[in-house]
């Protein structure tokens, strides 16, 4: 299903309220918030106490309240505006309230957090896997303008200089890309080209900054790969395709905001069983039924499958299945395909954020029913992960 970002509202599903009968406007940039303390009007993207709070798993009656009534107007920023204080609730604070300053977000805090003990190199929710903000659905399967912020597109170049947007990847921390091997090395490197960029917050490939009805995202970001490290098991001429994953050093931290955050992983403390039927979604600028490629992000939601029933199937093609591969969907034309390679398979698990399950791997061709797509299981290459990656 297609969707946009229309922020007009304190955002979570579980909190979703308009900003109604608001607040007394204020003198522009500075305001009073519900406990009459003086803040900022700001958007609620650079106020990180108010965007916690949004950010919860739940949030109470006197929370959305709180939020609701902390609207202003004539304020910087995206909208919807804030008065930003430290306040995060009616009442006296442990804190002062003064309005805490702005500053852009560091990449080597952001994308450092972890499991301790394990180099603290992979964020946890809520420092991966945001949702959107959005709660406007529009028709087909384009994502909405801030939805899968971590999705990312691998840009070749071939023998005649010529750039071309192939495979896909997902952001895991403020300097590492996964994705496929297959999209690293192999008959990539002759039928496409060279890999030489990464592009970060990208939504609609047509234009070069990103608008959907009066939301628009920052401009596009591209990074250079400093070092690319596919999975020393991989073989790029086994028609089997086992582990097939990969990692790409990013040749400089990128600078994380709204439209560029990192994906959950789905580490030993935040794992949880992937389930037979259990709808999964996949998302990427791959072929459609109309087009080659989508110049806009799409998505789709497919059930897992049975590993045995899957893997008798690809049998039948000389095709041997390990456990460390994935079986999603087999439903008629609906299927990851060309140009998917890489991205992410997802869902929301353990704290609501959203986290990846698996790598967008191969298939017996595109959307042919009883014909499972085939991804590389995340879980089991988070110790492969973990020593490879590095600050």
């Amino acid at each position: 299903m297609k969707s946009t970002r229309q922020v007009v509202g304190i955002f979570l599903s579980t909190c979703l309220l308009p900003f109604i009968f608001l607040q007394s406007v204020q003198a522009q940039g500075s305001c009073r918030n519900p406990n009459q303390n003086q803040g900022q009007c700001l958007s609620i993207y650079d106020c990180q106490s108010l965007l916690s709070l949004v950010q919860q798993t739940f949030v109470t009656s006197e929370d959305r309240n709180f939020l609701r009534n902390s609207q202003c107007t004539n304020g910087v920023g995206r909208q919807p505006h804030v008065c930003c204080t430290n306040d995060r609730s009616y009442g006296p604070q442990d804190t002062t309230s003064t309005a805490p300053p702005v500053t852009p977000a560091n990449p080597g805090q952001q994308g450092q957090e972890g499991q301790q003990g394990q180099g603290n190199l992979l964020p946890s929710p809520p420092k991966c896997g945001p949702h959107s903000f959005s709660n406007k659905v529009y028709n087909g399967n384009d994502t909405a303008i801030d939805e899968f912020t971590w999705m990312a597109l691998l840009e070749y170049v071939d023998r005649r200089g010529r750039r071309e947007l192939s495979c896909g990847g997902s952001l895991i921390n403020s300097r590492y890309v996964l994705t496929a091997a297959h999209c690293v090395i192999g008959d990539v490197e002759k039928a496409v080209g060279r890999l030489t960029t990464v592009r970060l917050g990208e939504y609609d490939t047509s234009k070069d900054i990103d608008c959907v009805d009066g939301i628009c995202n920052l401009p596009v970001i591209e990074m250079g790969i400093e070092q690319a490290t596919v999975h020393p098991q991989y073989d790029p001429n086994d028609r089997n395709r086992v582990h097939d994953i990969a990692l790409l050093r990013l040749d400089r931290p990128v600078t994380l905001n709204e439209y560029i955050q990192p994906v959950c992983l789905p580490l030993v403390s935040t794992r949880m069983a992937i389930n037979i039927g259990e709808l999964l979604v996949v998302s990427g600028w791959g072929r459609t039924t109309t087009a080659r490629k989508s110049t806009i992000k799409q998505r789709l939601d497919l059930p897992v499958n049975d590993h045995d029933s899957c893997a008798r199937k690809f049998a039948m093609r000389n095709i041997q299945l390990i456990s460390s591969q994935l079986c999603v969907g087999g439903e008629f034309y609906r299927d990851s395909c060309d140009g998917d390679s890489g991205g992410p398979l997802m869902r929301r698990a353990y704290d609501q954020a959203w986290y990846q399950e698996g790598v967008v791997s191969f298939g017996n061709r595109c959307g042919l029913e009883g014909w499972p797509g085939v991804y590389t299981r995340v879980s089991d290459y988070i110790d492969w992960i973990l020593e490879t990656i590095r600050p």
